[in-house]
């Protein structure tokens, strides 16, 4: 046991308490396999840049795929002005079909009309 007083020396006892040099070297040899030296640190920084290098090329890649995807999308102007331009042509193809009736109904009108013309003609013909 250790005493309170520092004048006396140790005792047997006193020291089995304490570590011995056998007790240190299973310690270090324990601590040498859980900690990586500095080859190892070295070797998975590599590792870790050819990684790094890596990632960093497919990134380019996919900006530049981004760029050009972004080059060629319509813009919501573009959009605007083709949805305007089919609402235009829409109208405009509503109105020839509305016209295209009427000129049917109108040419039907001309054509009872001339067949009326046509019988009224012959039989004037045929009073003379």
């Amino acid at each position: 046991m250790i005493s309170n007083d520092k004048n006396l020396p140790a005792t047997k006892g006193d020291l089995e308490k304490f570590a011995t040099k056998n007790d240190l070297e299973k310690m270090e040899a324990s601590f040498i396999e859980k900690f990586a030296t500095k080859d190892d640190l070295k070797e998975q920084e590599q590792k870790l840049n050819n990684k790094i290098e890596t990632v960093y090329h497919e990134v380019v890649k996919l900006q530049s795929k981004v760029g050009n995807i972004e080059e060629k999308m319509a813009t919501k102007d573009d959009i605007n002005r083709i949805m305007n331009a089919i609402d235009t042509f829409a109208g405009e193809a509503k109105d020839y079909r509305r016209k295209d009736a009427d000129r049917g109904h109108t040419l039907m009108e001309h054509h009872d009309k001339l067949e009326d013309y046509e019988s009224r003609v012959t039989a004037l013909e045929a009073k003379k």
